[in-house]
């Protein structure tokens, strides 16, 4: 994980110290370069520890495909990450149901179209998780029952956690479960 977090040190430990300081859990997409391949990726802290780095899953748009669902366990309870596209496939919202995720975040580096509303509510009901959504020009957020809360200007704010650590739970993209 290192490597992929090689150049941005500044901006890693900026985003550590945030989550330190709010003591809460933070997020951020990155785009990184390891050995040649590209990912695109999602960057997770808590409380000031790093607990973990989600890769897209799909090769779409020139990414390298990552390997597995990241699941972490928060006070608010059990959270996925889906980074770019991987929204768009209900099997990888089935596999966060099945493991018992309460809401997922979805990171996507395009412009939010109402299709892409309307998928994400579809999904949302589907599978009973409540959706925090990050386009290039929009959040969404949609309640498990698919009905859209909020669309703010700005990014989501995380809420306060406690300060002890989880670690990420890895969910297989095949049947097999981590627990």
């Amino acid at each position: 994980m290192r490597r992929e977090l090689d150049g941005e040190q500044k901006t890693v430990l900026s985003l550590m110290r945030l989550s330190a300081i709010t003591r809460s859990a933070v997020f951020c997409a990155a785009r990184a370069i390891v050995d040649d391949d590209r990912y695109d990726s999602v960057i997770a802290f808590e409380c000031g520890k790093l607990l973990g780095v989600s890769d897209r899953i799909s090769p779409r748009a020139g990414f390298c495909e990552g390997n597995s669902i990241r699941c972490y366990d928060l006070p608010s309870g059990r959270t996925g990450v889906l980074v770019g596209r991987d929204f768009e496939y209900p099997e990888l919202w089935r596999a966060l149901a099945l493991s018992d995720c309460k809401s997922c975040i979805v990171f996507d580096e395009r412009k939010l179209t109402a299709l892409d509303e309307r998928l994400l509510s579809s999904l949302s009901f589907t599978a009973g998780l409540t959706v925090y959504a990050h386009f290039y020009d929009a959040s969404v957020c949609f309640s498990p029952d698919g009905i859209m809360k909020e669309k703010p200007s700005g990014s989501f704010r995380a809420l306060n956690t406690a300060a002890e650590s989880r670690k990420a739970k890895l969910l297989s993209t095949r049947p097999k479960l981590y627990k």
